[in-house]
């Protein structure tokens, strides 16, 4: 395991998602904005600020090939933005998601011609481009969901979706949209798909909410976590539904790194590296960052001469004491990278799946890759 780069905001990063090549990235600093920053060699430099949402934006995923950008918000409200090459500004479309609570995550399709939104609404929206109404219209999946949907993640076949939320199931669904899908091939997840088809159920084991979901780089698996701190992966051609229990704090988010391998953070601070052993269990093999003692100073964290500043904002962003607990170290700093809870692992979608990048409530954005 290797820690590429690492980097403190002087902000909570509650989402986060990297353009194309990684030379930039957009933040959401627990607020209304999202800010975009340029790689200027070890430093990250202010680019944009985008400015449209009235309450906190929820969620924020950069689709790598069309370069848009898709927020959602608290407000109920969703925005692609475009990026106009003449004048470098960052222009918003609003989405006609008609929902009624606040929007909780957002995700590109595969094939980026759509995108879903989770919602508190007791649904997901499936948007994608009205031609002609010229903007963009969304489709419900409603059935039969309960309450709040926190997750959502897309199939490779960019038909399939799988989202997990507050009424302790996942589930795989169709967001099969007709005049933009192709008719997709038969998988185990079934044969004919239109809008709506539930494709799997799946129940957290100890009556937990289901914080973080995805499937299989194949999509013969879907992997979910939940807040009673378990990792559950079924595979529905063999029928195996497996769950680990876990004793650390609960998971937020997980990525596939390959068929074998799932990489879950939340609240314990370090990501958490689980491999399959080749029968039918997973076990945890690794916590990534805590034996790597010479890893690189954060460079874009603002500096500050002044002690007492300086004290009272580490405690601020590692939310303890500022005596050493016994799972800190001489100063009084935790043994992990981050400091604070993970709030979101991705895995990146144009390099190598092994690259992962975590975001947390410390303001560190860390880049890892778990085989180096």
């Amino acid at each position: 395991m290797s820690i590429t780069n690492e980097y403190i905001f002087p902000f909570c990063v509650t989402a986060h998602s990297f353009n194309y090549d990684k030379s930039q990235v957009a933040v959401c600093p627990n607020s209304n904005e999202v800010h975009i920053y340029a790689r200027s060699g070890t430093q990250w430099t202010p680019l944009h600020v985008l400015k449209e949402h009235d309450l906190l934006v929820t969620s924020v995923d950069w689709a790598p090939r069309t370069n848009r950008i898709v927020t959602c918000s608290q407000d109920k409200n969703a925005y692609v933005w475009t990026l106009d090459e003449v004048t470098n500004v960052w222009k918003p479309t609003l989405v006609h998601l008609r929902i009624n609570r606040a929007a909780t995550q957002a995700r590109w399709s595969p094939m980026e011609d759509k995108f879903a939104v989770a919602s508190g609404d007791k649904c997901v929206a499936i948007c994608y481009f009205g031609e002609d109404n010229d903007w963009w219209v969304s489709k419900h999946i409603k059935k039969p969901i309960a309450s709040t949907v926190l997750c959502i993640d897309w199939h490779p076949n960019n038909v399939l979706i799988a989202c997990g939320g507050t009424d302790m199931k996942a589930r795989v669904f169709s967001a099969f949209i007709k005049g933009v899908d192709q008719k997709p091939a038969a998988s185990v997840w079934g044969e004919r798909l239109p809008f709506n088809t539930v494709c799997g159920e799946f129940e957290s084991p100890s009556g937990g909410w289901v914080h973080g979901i995805g499937f299989s780089p194949d999509g013969e698996s879907v992997a979910f976590v939940s807040h009673d701190s378990s990792l559950t992966v079924a595979t529905p051609a063999t029928g195996e539904v497996t769950s680990v229990r876990s004793p650390n704090l609960p998971f937020k988010s997980l990525a596939w790194t390959d068929q074998s391998t799932i990489v879950v953070s939340g609240h314990d601070c370090s990501p958490m590296i689980y491999a399959h052993d080749g029968a039918t269990s997973w076990r945890l093999v690794k916590r990534l960052g805590e034996d790597d003692k010479n890893r690189r100073s954060a460079t874009a964290s603002p500096s500050n001469n002044n002690a007492a500043f300086n004290l009272f904002r580490q405690m601020d962003s590692r939310n303890q004491p500022a005596k050493a607990s016994g799972t800190s170290t001489g100063d009084g700093s935790l043994k992990s990278v981050h400091q604070n809870t993970i709030t979101e692992l991705r895995r990146d979608p144009t390099g190598s799946p092994s690259d992962i990048s975590t975001g947390g409530l410390d303001g560190r954005l860390v880049q890892w890759n778990i085989l180096a």
